[in-house]
């Protein structure tokens, strides 16, 4: 079941954020996490975490940021992660949660939704690719403040 994450799924999804920080090399310390994490669990002003939630246990989540952008004519969504344990990839979860986020993204009156994957990682690729994306030639830039 994908569902809005909530204030007690926190150490849950804390645990998975750690999972993936490992996983892409990041290695980002939990306080780090936790600072990321806290005000998508308060309210929705800036973002949303949607979960599935199978048997109890959250397996996946995915990480939903809203931004404003002139050339989208208006509210834009950013899908800044997508996580499933790799105990549970391949069996639909990562699809759910993207279908969730566009769901999600369109009642919120967002008129495009972004994201962005590793050139290499063509699992995640194929996925985003089913529900819609298309491959967009601008080049992310980051400065950390």
């Amino acid at each position: 079941m994908i569902r809005v994450a909530e204030a007690g799924d926190l150490e849950a999804i804390l645990d998975l954020l750690v999972d993936f920080s490992k996983e892409v090399g990041t290695n980002l310390a939990v306080d780090h996490l936790k600072q990321g994490l806290g005000p998508l669990l308060q309210d929705n002003e800036h973002g949303v975490i949607l979960v599935d939630v199978t048997h109890d246990q959250i397996l996946g989540y995915c990480v939903i940021g809203w931004s404003w952008g002139i050339e989208s004519g208006g509210q834009e969504a950013l899908i800044d992660e997508v996580f499933v344990l790799k105990s549970h990839r391949n069996t639909g979860i990562g699809s759910l949660l993207i279908a969730g986020a566009l769901e999600t993204a369109s009642a919120a009156g967002a008129k495009a939704v972004f994201l962005e994957t590793e050139s290499e990682n063509r699992e995640s690729r194929k996925l985003y690719e089913k529900h819609g994306f298309k491959i967009e030639h601008s080049l992310w830039m980051r400065k950390l403040l």
